[in-house]
């Protein structure tokens, strides 16, 4: 009887221990979850936001896209229903991010893992976590890169759903697949293109039974695909002369959007600290993982500081600890390996091809979303690490089958929030382009819209000296404002002006005047003949003004400067840290006379040099 209580004791213990490592771990989801919200108004991206915002207000006027990208289209009626509140924006960004990156974990630990649903919840919201770092703490605004992420997760929620038996799960299964598909395409087509493939290769090799639902997915996102662009572009011949004509920019531009650049092995960014650390982890994690259910004080002792370690990173902003994006891979293909090696191969050999074969395509899918990037893959690749998790989470789960779930899936779920933590913490400490550390800004700065962000004092300043100066020149709202800057597309978007050419002209590329000039030869000449012009002549990415100036006809000397405000500094932008001079243009001509000029420029440009229309 002492013996049988004596068990009974130890499996009492073992339960309190979880249950209080599933609190501690739900209690650091929501603090994961709660400072990424309260911080969302926090910080200003003027390049990249600025291009984003520009782009969702109005994508209707332009006929070409950089970057061949449509999520302005898809964004924009959340823009207006937002009211153009950036705050707004960049909630409900984190939190369709972290809700579709739930649903997703909790399908798959039901698919290979036993545990209870209150378990499972738990589990998969800490391991969701990783999916708040698919939208990168310095351009937190809804964009094609989180929009292609979030398809992606749709995609796989769709595929698992239609795995399962019930009939109502295979057809929400096909619609979710079609329909994630379709904003993939909106997004960044070349991912679209290859999870197209890789969903086919999948099903036709391993899951046939899911032809007929994959067979609607593609019906859904064809007639999504058709709708679209009839709306945008009257027809798909439009939509077909749009992407043709945006591709050929990208590469007009010379940034390395070639298709021969395109399929390429990138080197995993890495260090020897880095690599020294990850295997520190894993070992610590296999440890945990491999011998836990035995000794049922260890996880305890070990995951509870750890938690604790990532909440104090989150509310303290502590940097101690830095985890790179890639060092998630390192630490999950680290555990994975060490794995293989368990009870000669048990892990592997116990697989079922069809679950080996879903842990590959999760493993590749962080690579198939930045297929086409001219980034470094590996790095753009670990927004997506969330990905690399559940391929991990589909490679070990042969150890459910030794009752091992919770103690397994609790030391992963805990890696996921530490993880979390401190990527978003680097984001916040280091934002790009911008002062250092989101946490110390006090500028409470009105924005269009009625919304307010919170910067730093010197962007605050440029700001409203900016506003003030355009104001009092006699800018108004809606005017057409052609950014020759390079680099300030959201200082339009701030004076409420109508970017001409492209949501942002984007400079520092050996073809960037000729994009500008290419681009502004398909507005229409009235709105070029009244347009302001914003310059920035010492900039590192500042456009050739004289030669985009004469494409439409007009000069230096058909404008007056009405202003010139300073650049504020930023410790964080490595290309280019120094305070530059920017001028506001204003035209002098009167319009009918610019309007002349511009279609006489026009009329005598070489016809080689015109871009298709």
């Amino acid at each position: 009887m002492p013996r049988d209580n004596r068990f009974a004791n130890r499996g009492t213990l073992s339960v309190l221990m979880d249950r209080t490592l599933l609190a501690l771990s739900a209690v650091t989801t929501v603090i994961l979850f709660g400072s990424v919200l309260y911080y969302s108004s926090f910080g200003l991206l003027l390049s990249d936001e600025g291009f984003y915002l520009n782009f969702m207000a109005n994508p209707f006027p332009y006929t070409t896209n950089l970057s061949t990208t449509l999520f302005g289209f898809v964004f924009h009626y959340p823009y207006q229903w937002a009211a153009g509140d950036i705050t707004v924006l960049r909630m409900a960004n984190f939190t369709v991010a972290m809700a579709l990156g739930w649903i997703l974990s909790v399908l798959m630990i039901q698919r290979f893992w036993k545990v209870d649903w209150s378990h499972a919840a738990v589990l998969s919201a800490g391991t969701a976590s990783l999916a708040l770092v698919s939208v990168p703490v310095w351009a937190r605004i809804p964009s094609y890169y989180t929009l292609s992420i979030q398809s992606l997760f749709m995609v796989m929620i769709g595929l698992l759903l239609a795995d399962r038996p019930e009939r109502i799960r295979h057809i929400l299964g096909g619609i979710l697949v079609g329909v994630g598909g379709w904003c993939c395409f909106m997004a960044k087509p070349t991912t679209a293109a290859a999870i197209a493939l890789v969903v086919v290769l999948y099903v036709v090799v391993f899951r046939r039974k899911l032809l007929l639902p994959m067979l609607g997915a593609a019906l859904v996102a064809l007639a999504l695909l058709i709708i679209t662009a009839y709306l945008i572009d009257g027809g798909i011949t439009g939509l077909v002369i749009r992407m043709i004509n945006s591709a050929e920019m990208e590469v007009l531009l010379g940034a390395g959007h070639e298709v021969s650049l395109m399929f390429r092995i990138d080197w995993l960014p890495t260090s020897i600290s880095q690599l020294a650390l990850a295997a520190l982890i894993a070992i610590a994690l296999l440890f945990i993982i491999l011998i836990g259910s035995t000794y049922k004080l260890l996880p305890l002792l070990v995951l509870a500081p750890v938690l604790i370690v990532s909440i104090a990173i989150a509310l303290l902003g502590t940097d101690t600890i830095i985890i790179k994006g890639s060092t998630v891979f390192l630490v999950l293909a680290f555990t994975c390996l060490g794995a293989i090696f368990y009870r000669d191969g048990f892990v592997l050999r116990t697989q079922a091809p069809a679950s080996i074969a879903l842990a590959l395509i999760f493993l590749v899918l962080p690579h198939l979303f930045a297929l086409g990037s001219v980034l470094n893959y590996w790095s753009l690749g670990s927004q997506a690490a969330l990905f690399w998790m559940l391929a991990a989470v589909a490679f070990l789960s042969p150890l459910a089958q030794q009752g091992r779930s919770v103690a397994t899936l609790l030391p992963l779920t805990v890696l996921a929030q530490l993880l979390t933590a401190s990527v978003v913490n680097i984001g916040m400490l280091k934002p790009y382009r911008q002062v250092r550390n989101l946490r110390t800004y006090t500028a409470v700065t009105l924005l269009p819209g009625g919304g307010e962000l919170v910067l730093s004092q010197p962007f605050h300043d440029y700001l409203v000296t900016a506003r003030a100066q355009a104001q009092a020149a006699g800018l108004k709202f809606g005017m057409p404002m052609i950014d020759l800057s390079g680099r300030s597309p959201g200082l339009l978007y701030v004076l409420e002006t109508r970017a001409l050419g492209q949501p942002w002209l984007i400079g520092g590329y050996p073809g960037s005047s000729a994009v500008a000039v290419e681009t502004l030869g398909l507005e229409n000449c009235t709105d070029l003949a009244k347009a302001w012009v914003l310059i920035e002549p010492e900039g590192w990415r500042h456009l050739d003004h004289v030669s985009v100036m004469a494409s439409f006809g007009a000069g230096v000397a058909d404008y007056v400067a009405a202003a010139m405000f300073e650049t504020p500094v930023n410790d964080e932008d490595e290309d280019d840290p120094n305070v530059h001079r920017q001028f506001l243009f204003k035209p002098l001509r009167p319009a009918a006379l610019a309007e002349q000029s511009c279609h006489e420029a026009r009329r005598h440009r070489p016809a080689s040099e015109k871009w298709k229309r």
